[in-house]
């Protein structure tokens, strides 16, 4: 009898510290950062056809594809990672069939209270505001991203801070080449931004940025202004860019108009105006 219970002991004994040490397993694994994480991805993709004759243009596409991993780290600390795979930027024949893909972004972020600290491949701070507004970069790109103000995201610091409720400010170090071009050189690229939001409905930005060691500057100059409601949204912004690419006397400016106008719980309708001008290149309206 005293044999048995020493046996039943042993069990109970064994039973217990099994479920302990898989208690804790369980405890450590949903500890680590790694397993706090989020995988993402969005996909461009469409069937389209002419309405031509014969020769006409149809078929399924895949335009862009976006695939992600981030994850908070700990209390202050998170991390992104997104893969962009698309087309490049170039109009031979066969670009539409080739797929490269880029980090698009690739950054470790700091956050304690009202800073903001981010280093890597981020999403720069001077196209982000009004295409986030604009809202349908999958139809068309927003102003400054089609006709190459700026790239919208890049290699280096953006520092955001949140002065008030309304006011914040931004500060940005880049490499100025944009993702496509992660390289090193004597280059950099520094831009200030300031944005303005003093009733839920109205959005106020200025923005400028400037190269720096270059023997002539490429600056810009953004400002933004956009209204949104429950059934309405209005943006305007105006953009001037001097020394295009570096070149002197080079300078380019114009102005974007886009609205959208909820109909009903299913159907939205937009309108959008770009008008963009230069004394070197012809005027181009879109």
């Amino acid at each position: 009898m005293a044999k048995s219970k020493f046996s039943l002991l042993i069990l109970v004994s064994t039973l217990i510290t099994g479920n302990v040490l898989a208690q804790s397993q369980a405890e450590v694994k949903k500890e680590t950062w790694a397993d706090k994480g989020t995988v993402y991805g969005t996909i461009y993709a469409n069937f389209h056809t002419d309405l031509g004759g014969e020769e006409a243009e149809r078929g399924f596409e895949i335009k862009r594809a976006y695939l992600g991993y981030k994850s908070k780290i700990d209390e202050h600390f998170s991390a992104d990672l997104t893969l962009d795979i698309g087309s490049p930027d170039d109009v031979s024949e066969y670009s539409l069939n080739k797929r490269f893909a880029y980090f698009k972004k690739a950054y470790v972020q700091y956050q304690y209270q009202k800073l903001k600290l981010l280093f890597g491949v981020a999403d720069t701070r001077q196209i982000k505001t009004q295409q986030d507004f604009w809202g349908y970069r999958y139809l068309y790109k927003s102003f400054m991203d089609e006709h190459k103000f700026s790239s919208t995201a890049d290699l280096g610091m953006v520092v955001d801070y949140q002065f008030t409720e309304n006011f914040s400010v931004d500060f940005s170090f880049l490499n100025g080449e944009g993702y496509h071009q992660i390289q090193t050189d004597e280059d950099f690229k520094t831009g200030l931004g300031l944005t303005f939001k003093p009733t839920p409905w109205l959005l106020v930005r200025g923005y400028y940025d400037t190269f720096i060691a270059n023997k002539t500057n490429q600056s810009n100059l953004a400002a933004f202004a956009g209204l949104s409601f429950k059934w309405f949204t209005l943006g305007a912004e105006y953009n001037h860019q001097w020394n295009h690419l570096s070149l002197a006397d080079r300078n380019r400016y114009g102005y974007s108009l886009y609205l959208t106008y909820l109909a009903s719980e299913k159907i939205k309708l937009f309108a959008r105006y770009d008008q963009l001008y230069s004394h070197v290149w012809a005027l181009k309206t879109h």
